[in-house]
């Protein structure tokens, strides 16, 4: 089972300390920002590149995912690697998940799981939600680590938690097939309504298998724990 992992593109500016007017940094990455979201790609390439010739981490980040799609300039993944790198260097986790997916998809570079999981690990450690499903993914699937049930299920439910619907998908899988431990159909039966309630609609596949091995107070108790658990963010939901 393979959810399609996704590439961070970081959404705001993080704060970052280096010789130059800062304020002047930041309005330039934002109306890099802008203009991607407008579709003007080359807009945004022109904004970003001398902020990432200046070891602005973000930018480089940034600059790297523009030559990954082929955003604005010739689809390049050796340019991308390049960027992704010197972003990591420079210590942003979010270059460093981007990595893990080049070397997972074999994308530049001789695809290496073994290597992409080490930089998910880096990442996930730096609570980046969408490393941590994948390091899931890893041990869940045994590609790029041994399989280990356990170490998935910690994996999935820390990053279904901080909200990657994928992984509340991929923990309520595991507690209903009883992947590294006893079936759990009342944990499945909450974590999949939490995915659909999220929008992914084949968690309900799960939902409707737990639902008849649950008794009639069962679900009462699991619709009040949903509801709880959605009320709180997440951070309360059962393991």
């Amino acid at each position: 089972m393979r959810c399609k992992a996704r590439k961070l593109l970081l959404p705001t500016l993080i704060a970052v300390c280096f010789c130059g007017s800062a304020l002047g940094q930041q309005g330039s990455f934002e109306a890099g920002l802008a203009a991607k979201e407008r579709g003007h790609f080359a807009t945004a390439i022109r904004a970003w590149r001398p902020l990432a010739e200046a070891g602005v981490a973000e930018a480089q980040n940034n600059l790297g995912h523009m030559y990954e799609e082929g955003l604005g300039v010739a689809q390049n993944y050796t340019e991308a690697m390049r960027w992704y790198r010197e972003a990591a260097d420079n210590g942003l986790a979010e270059a460093q998940h981007n990595i893990g997916l080049l070397y997972y998809n074999g994308y530049g570079v001789a695809e290496n799981p073994r290597e992409a999981v080490r930089w998910f690990r880096q990442a996930a450690l730096e609570d980046i939600v969408p490393a941590q499903y994948m390091l899931g993914l890893a041990f869940q699937q045994g590609k790029g680590a041994d399989v280990d049930y356990s170490e998935a299920r910690r994996w999935f439910l820390q990053a279904a938690r901080l909200g990657s619907v994928n992984a509340q998908f991929m923990y309520a899988y595991m507690l209903q097939a009883g992947e590294g431990a006893d079936s759990n159909p009342f944990g499945a039966y909450v974590w999949a309504s939490v995915a659909e309630r999220s929008g992914f609609g084949d968690a309900t596949d799960i939902s409707a298998i737990s639902m008849i091995l649950l008794e009639d107070d069962e679900l009462a108790e699991a619709e009040t724990v949903i509801a709880a658990c959605l009320g709180q963010g997440l951070i309360d939901c059962p393991e």
